[in-house]
């Protein structure tokens, strides 16, 4: 790879071909069956897997002699719609480390490249940033450079796999290529193949001038483009404001330790999502989709908020074993359902050190663990009535400030009144309270701290009938 050379005054491009990205998508290798992806339109095999292909079947093959070859192949439908929405994710991605993203057909992404060789300090290290996100998502690709986005493409197209800012060198790699390897219309390909031009090189030795007089104008507007002699129109890609993506499993997974592969694949796109934006979530959303049956959906909390993937698996994993499917899981949908800025003393909520996270990192445990109703916070009420005397609010929120009498003695545990039935001895009392007549649930009770035989300190009031009952517990 050549460094970025100084002075460049055309635009250079790199165009990334997504050979599979259907199959990549779809975890085919939790799948014990080989699988294939075969167009519809004619039973032919657009991708195939490496399993598929060990045992002879080969991409161009027929469905028939495909599954001649290989007993107990899975097929899958192509469906470009699904293509559209992968694609799109994986810009998700790689906007994080370049800014101009174009989507080209279904299986195809334009980066612009000059704008950002400033940014890395040339060519090679831009490149590696790219390779980094995209080996991360495990897809497979060929890519090349260019100056102009049609000539990247069809060197990416046909696999030349280069990268370089040397634009003889890349002009001879585009020379080099016959004219049936390239997009240009059948009609147009046939005609220049009857007057003797088979390949780039010859078509690109004819002056411009001549042509416009022999061929038709679409043959002149194309050579243009490739050559970066015309402007190429090309519509940025601008990211969302929200996260929710959708990976489809190749097999029925029975058991919750199964999903946690492609969904730690989710939570890295989430991961780049929040990073890119400088913010955290709070809550996660799981659609575990089932065959003929309503999803399931399962809530993610993390109290103090979180971006990294690894920290929301775990957080994930504590939901699922508390999870019983009811059915085999076909797909996983994830989705970001609370999002906020980053807030500059937000760190790593799981480490120890950091003081003022480890409160909110043990409540997501727990949370996820029991359940993200069995984790309350108190608050203080200005009540005298002891059962209205305090309420349960969200963890770690600020409740009212409301002052208590130090003088007054009340239990650790507040239990609902139940018959006293046992001995007793008087330690401290009465405590007469008697309130509540403004809101229709008045009472009048006389309060005593007691000790039982076995030595349990209680809290016990007799009402107006003198009958005696339990309503706490000191400990």
């Amino acid at each position: 790879m050549r460094a970025s050379k100084v002075g460049i005054t055309v635009t250079l491009w790199i165009y990334l071909h997504f050979t599979q990205l259907q199959l990549d998508s779809t975890f085919c290798e939790a799948s014990e069956q080989p699988v294939v992806i075969v167009d519809a339109s004619d039973n032919r095999i657009i991708q195939v897997c490496n399993k598929a292909r060990a045992q002879g079947v080969d991409i161009g093959l027929g469905l028939g002699a495909a599954a001649a070859l290989c007993q107990h192949l899975q097929v899958q439908p192509y469906d470009c719609m699904f293509e559209k929405n992968k694609l799109k994710e994986i810009a998700h991605s790689l906007y994080q480390v370049t800014c101009d993203i174009s989507f080209v057909s279904h299986n195809g992404i334009l980066l612009r490249v000059s704008n950002m060789l400033n940014l890395y300090q040339g060519l090679e290290a831009y490149w590696q940033c790219i390779q980094a996100v995209l080996q991360r998502l495990k897809v497979c690709y060929s890519y090349a450079s260019g100056y102009s986005p049609l000539a990247a493409r069809l060197l990416a197209k046909n696999k030349v796999n280069l990268i370089t800012d040397d634009s003889s060198m890349l002009l001879h790699q585009v020379k080099s290529h016959a004219l049936y390897e390239s997009d240009l219309p059948s009609t147009i390909s046939e005609q220049l193949t009857r007057v003797g031009v088979h390949t780039f090189e010859a078509l690109l030795n004819i002056p411009m001038a001549q042509l416009a007089k022999r061929f038709d104008a679409q043959l002149v507007h194309y050579v243009g483009r490739l050559l970066g002699q015309f402007k190429e129109p090309v519509n940025f890609y601008q990211p969302p404001e929200s996260f929710s993506r959708y990976v489809e499993l190749l097999f029925e997974a029975e058991n919750t330790a199964w999903l946690s592969k492609p969904l730690h694949t989710l939570l890295h796109q989430l991961e780049d999502f929040l990073l890119g934006r400088e913010k955290v979530a709070y809550q996660l959303t799981i659609e575990l989709q089932h065959r003929d049956k309503t999803p399931a959906i399962l809530h993610v909390y993390a109290k103090g908020g979180e971006y990294r993937a690894e920290k929301w698996l775990m957080l994930c994993e504590f939901v699922f074993s508390n999870h019983r499917l009811t059915a085999p899981v076909l797909g996983i949908t994830l989705s970001a359902q609370r999002i906020a800025e980053r807030q500059s003393g937000c760190g790593d909520l799981f480490e120890k050190q950091h003081k003022g996270g480890s409160a909110a990192s043990l409540i997501s445990i727990l949370q996820a663990k029991l359940g993200g109703d069995a984790i309350q916070g108190v608050e203080v009420y200005a009540d005298h009535r002891p059962e209205k005397a305090s309420g349960f609010i969200e963890p770690l929120c600020h409740g009212n400030d409301v002052p208590r009498e130090p003088s007054l003695v009340r239990p650790t545990m507040l239990l609902n009144p139940e018959p006293l039935n046992s001995k007793i001895h008087i330690q401290q009392g009465p405590e007469r309270i008697s309130t509540g007549w403004w809101d229709a649930q008045p009472i009048i009770r006389d309060y005593f701290v007691v000790k039982e035989q076995n030595g349990r300190w209680l809290w016990v009031f007799r009402d107006p009938t003198q009958n005696w009952y339990i309503h706490g517990v000191f400990h």
